[in-house]
This record gives structure tokens, C-alpha cells and sequence, in this order.
């Protein structure tokens, strides 16, 4: 028994030196993420606590909620870097684009923000299945962007076959691990389909995916029992960003 309890560990314990966090909402005030600086100030200091070394922030853009724009961005991030650490700290900004037919109006007339070099980073509906989405993926390729599907775990729909999860892959798509599904925060259901995801090494990067500060709960308190060695691989991906960032 006490062999196989050390074999659980917390996501703190497994975050390398040198990773960068792709994938959050601690801009403040911008979306359903950081709603003040000082949050945003409080939620940087305890991701640096755990090992994280930097990010690139990417709050929602998303027209019916989060109507975000480079200029709004910006803004926020400017009002987040006004203290030194923070500014260190964030090595760039970007957002997390809800995939629907508003941004592919949106992308005819204005660039989006990357994460880095051409990927940006999207996500789709969680109800239902796009029925256009190859469609509104090629646009994108189209305007020479490479594309970073946020948390595939948790579209249920793509749950029923991995075939789903490998035609993406195929069509050039790279995808991005919450990593606090592993940890069940999500439900069971997500939690499996990124292990099977992490088995079949489909993952291309990791992401916290921080909204608040109860969450960085799930990265100190919560023990993991998959597979440590595929998931300390897998972080290792981030590790390599650093010095391909252009920093803003």
C-alpha cells in the first residue's frame, strides 16, 4: 500500500524547469478569468510558486460573451505588467478564440493574436459537434495559421470514437491538455479520454487553463495516479517555448 500511494504525485511536484503556461485567464478584468490586478498580481505569484517560469495569456474571445480585440487585450495586459514581476513573468499575449462562424468573419478582416510565431489557440463548442468545423479549420490554414485545439478532453462528443481525436490530427490540428483534468476537476469523463489521449501520445502541449485562485488547489492538493513518466514527456513539450517567443 505504501509503495503504490508513493507512486500518486500533484501536478507541483512534475513541472519542470523552464515551463511556460500557453494556455490562461489571469488578464484582469477581461473575461471570466482575474477580475482585478491584484488578482492577477496574486494568481501569477502562486503559479511561479509551482514551478511555472512564465506565460502567454490568452484570455476568451468569444462574441456573445467575451467580444475581446487586439485593442482590449492590450489594453489589460498593459494594465498587468504595470509591476515588475508580473511583467517578467508574462512573456506574451494572445487569446483563446471560441471557433464559430464570427471568427472566421473576424479573420477576413483583421489578424489574431498567436501564441507564438503562427499558432493560435481555439476551442469549440462544448454542446455540440460543429458541423462545420474542417470547414472553418481550413479557413483558418487558408490565412497560414496553425491551429491549437484547447482541451479536446472535454468535448464529450469527440469521446465516442478516437478515430475524431486522430482525423483532427491528420487534417494538421495540435492539441492542448487542461492539465487540471487530470486531476478529475472536469469530471471522470475528461479525465479518461486525456489519459487515453496522453496514451496514444496525440497531445502537442499543456496548459493550465487558470481562471481563479481556488483552482491552484488541483495542482498542490490533488494526487495523480496515470502514468507519471508520459505526463513529465508531455510537459516537457512547453519547456521548448522560450526562446521562440517573441516577446511583446
Amino acid at each position: 500500500m505504501l509503495s503504490l500511494f508513493k507512486s500518486h504525485y500533484s501536478l507541483k511536484e512534475i513541472i519542470p524547469d523552464g515551463y511556460i503556461d500557453i494556455h490562461n485567464h489571469i488578464l484582469p478584468g477581461i473575461d471570466d478569468g482575474s477580475q482585478s490586478l491584484a488578482e492577477t498580481s496574486r494568481l501569477i505569484k502562486q503559479m511561479a510558486q509551482i514551478n511555472i517560469q512564465g506565460a502567454v495569456v490568452t484570455p476568451h474571445t468569444f462574441t456573445k460573451y467575451w467580444n475581446n480585440s487586439v485593442k482590449t487585450i492590450k489594453k489589460a495586459y498593459n494594465i498587468a505588467v504595470e509591476t515588475e514581476f508580473n511583467k517578467s513573468f508574462i512573456k506574451g499575449y494572445a487569446s483563446e478564440y471560441m471557433l464559430d462562424i464570427s471568427l472566421i468573419e473576424r479573420v477576413q478582416n483583421e489578424e489574431l493574436l498567436c501564441v507564438w510565431n503562427n499558432y493560435i489557440l481555439v476551442e469549440i463548442s462544448h454542446g455540440d459537434y460543429p458541423v462545420n468545423l474542417f470547414e472553418m479549420l481550413f479557413e483558418l490554414k487558408c490565412k497560414n495559421y496553425s491551429i491549437i485545439m484547447a482541451h479536446p478532453e472535454r468535448y464529450l462528443y469527440l469521446h465516442k470514437d478516437i478515430k475524431n481525436i486522430e482525423k483532427l490530427k491528420a487534417f494538421g490540428v495540435s492539441f492542448q491538455l487542461n492539465l487540471m483534468s487530470l486531476t478529475g476537476y472536469y469530471g471522470k469523463r475528461a479525465q479518461k479520454m486525456a489519459e487515453c489521449l496522453i496514451r496514444n501520445d496525440l497531445y502537442d502541449f499543456t496548459g493550465t487553463d487558470i481562471h481563479t485562485e481556488l483552482q491552484l488547489d488541483q495542482f498542490t492538493d490533488k494526487r495523480i495516479h496515470f502514468d507519471r513518466n508520459k505526463v513529465e514527456n508531455l510537459l516537457q513539450k512547453n519547456c521548448n517555448l522560450l526562446s521562440d517567443l517573441s516577446i511583446v
